[in-house]
């Protein structure tokens, strides 16, 4: 059976809310920049939460697909992701920067195959997001550049 996922949000005051959703108790504070720019922003935007989720997603992809392999697991692993956005309304993500840093001794073939498996197959988002922005993609395995 398919999972139902559901947020709220509340508005707090101003362009400011508080989002939760049906599996933890956390909170996000989420605020919209005024388009007239007078609004300190207090919060995280909309656009960076969804950032953070697709990093979420294509690490935790990643992650699975290396254990799913039995490589021999990075000793550190993080991402970077960057997304620019079209200049007119509605802004959208128009390229989405991704660097994957992998740290250890990784089999590097394993590397490249769960990052390709990540975006292709496993990361609703990032094959959701595909239809609309160009993606670059940089891996790096203890801080050299791994070819694609």
């Amino acid at each position: 059976m398919r999972e139902n996922l559901n947020v709220s949000i509340d508005w707090t005051e101003k362009l400011q809310f508080t989002a939760t959703n049906n599996k933890t108790d956390a909170e996000i504070i989420i605020a919209v920049e005024n388009p007239d720019k007078t609004a300190k922003i207090t919060g995280t935007k909309p656009k960076h939460v969804f950032l953070q989720g697709l990093a979420g997603c294509s690490g935790g992809a990643i992650i699975f697909l290396l254990q799913k392999m039995r490589a021999e697991m990075p000793t550190k692993f993080s991402m970077d992701i960057s997304g620019k956005l079209t200049t007119e309304h509605p802004m959208y993500f128009e390229t989405i920067d991704m660097t994957f840093n992998f740290e250890g001794n990784t089999d590097v073939k394993m590397i490249k195959k769960a990052v390709q498996m990540s975006e292709e197959q496993y990361c609703g988002l990032s094959y959701m997001l595909r239809s609309m922005a160009k993606f670059n993609i940089k891996i790096l395995l203890n801080g050299a550049i791994v070819e694609k």
